[in-house]
């Protein structure tokens, strides 16, 4: 008792609303509660529900005492509309009778004590008030952390069904404002040693695309360090970003290896240390999220990429040309072939070795791909050949063949490996959807024709 009592000390007054119909009963109880201590409490007498109803909306109680017989409602009714109403706030029910059944029965309503009038005394009414803050405290603390339990395994549920690594950050996004209702949060991404800003909540949208150096600022450090931050203030966060006045409070975590979630506040200390611990485990299945993602990435990368060139593989060449043959069928537009090979390759193997060949290989893959739109595919046909797939090209493919053969990028780039350039051999031509003649045989051609420049040197 006498540890609640210095507990309650610490608070300047105990605000109480009295829900009583008697004015006597209403005049015994504050004079009860003036035994126990001087200018502890604030009461607020209401003399029926409906007032009393109203008077909850509009203020903030610590306790509610209540006679469950009133003039607009009685019973255990009394008790569930005052539960209903104010959810956080404890209710200790005062009552004529010492009646089993309508303890019972409050009790069950979501009354947190129960007390009869005529054995009413000051320590009783102390210890019924302070345990039931107590107890609702503890109440409210555990459904809050159901509640936020519920939402961490909703949200790894979702996550683990995502594909997409921009997904899985909006998810952690819409999970925190769940979770946190009155924060703000984002995430940054590395690239290039710049960190920057790629998801934010709704209120931070014009910060997206914001940059920031590894070395600088609390987002750089926690990339760095590899462990979370929690700051209450801007003095927490001065020495490492003097110049950031936007946020009083956050949290940084960092998401594996990659990136970077803060949770942040415009008011001072807004996080408790569970706020913190509770982030890093949705934190903890984001990471694991982005790692499998990037993960399967680099393993469908590998099955459609030669790892030598970067270039698509021959195994993806099938896949292009019936995508990009469908595409053109619909759209009734053409597709343009370049068919590359490489003059004297062999030669260039025997006298260089095979680690110059593969330095030759990756020069010439470089300069095809910077030769073309991302929308067009190179393919790493054969040994030293390579298939160049233009969309929507046509006849203007030659003009890309023309550009290819008459740039000097390439040489300068194999000349500094070999001595001399290298050159390249190409052949083109293009299907068109409406043509009578088949794709095998439009690359045929283009093969052809390739034949028919190398032998014209």
């Amino acid at each position: 008792m006498e540890e609640l009592k210095q507990r309650f000390a610490i608070n300047s007054s105990i605000e109480i609303l009295l829900i009583e119909n008697s004015i006597d009963d209403a005049r015994k109880f504050r004079s009860i509660l003036k035994d126990i201590t001087s200018n502890k409490f604030v009461i607020e007498r209401a003399s029926d529900l409906t007032s009393a109803l109203n008077r909850i909306k509009n203020h903030d109680f610590d306790v509610i005492v209540a006679d469950l017989d009133l003039p607009d409602s009685s019973g255990s009714e009394t008790a569930l509309q005052i539960c209903r109403n104010a959810l956080k706030v404890p209710l200790v029910v005062l009552t004529e009778i010492d009646d089993e059944k309508i303890e019972l029965d409050a009790l069950k309503a979501g009354a947190q004590d129960f007390l009869v009038k005529e054995r009413l005394q000051s320590d009783s009414l102390w210890r019924a008030i302070s345990h039931s803050i107590e107890r609702k405290q503890l109440d409210w603390q555990l459904r809050l952390a159901r509640r936020r339990l519920g939402i961490l395994h909703d949200a790894s549920s979702k996550l683990e069904a995502c594909t997409m690594i921009k997904d899985a950050f909006q998810l952690a996004i819409d999970s925190t404002r769940m979770l946190l209702p009155d924060s703000m949060s984002q995430i940054f991404t590395e690239k290039k040693g710049i960190l920057t800003v790629v998801a934010t909540s709704p209120e931070l949208n014009d910060r997206i695309g914001d940059e920031t150096k590894l070395d600088y600022g609390l987002a750089g450090m926690t990339f760095s360090d590899k462990r979370t931050f929690q700051f209450k203030s801007h003095d927490d966060t001065r020495l490492v970003d003097p110049d950031n006045q936007t946020f009083r409070s956050g949290i940084s975590i960092a998401i594996g290896t990659e990136a970077v979630f803060q949770c942040v506040s415009n008011e001072l200390n807004a996080f408790s240390n569970d706020d913190t611990n509770m982030l890093e485990m949705l934190v903890g299945h984001l990471t694991g999220t982005v790692e499998r993602i990037s993960l399967e990435r680099k393993l469908r990368n590998l099955a459609i990429h030669d790892p030598l060139t970067g270039a698509f593989n021959r195994n993806f060449f099938q896949i292009a040309l019936n995508r990009e043959k469908l595409r053109a069928e619909r759209y009734k537009s053409s597709i343009g072939f370049l068919m590359v090979d490489i003059d004297n390759f062999k030669e260039i193997n025997d006298r260089y070795g095979h680690l110059t060949g593969d330095k030759i290989l990756r020069e010439v893959a470089s300069y095809l791909s910077e030769s073309i739109r991302e929308t067009d595919y190179l393919i790493r046909y054969g040994g030293d050949e390579f298939l160049m797939i233009l969309i929507e090209t046509g006849q203007t493919a030659a003009i890309v063949r023309d550009r290819i053969i008459n740039g000097s990028k390439l040489a300068e780039t194999t000349t500094h490996l070999i001595g001399s350039p290298v050159t390249l051999s190409i052949g083109q031509a293009h299907w068109d959807a409406e043509t009578v003649i088949s794709i095998r045989e439009t690359l045929a051609e283009a093969d052809r024709k390739m034949y028919e420049h190398k032998r014209s040197k």
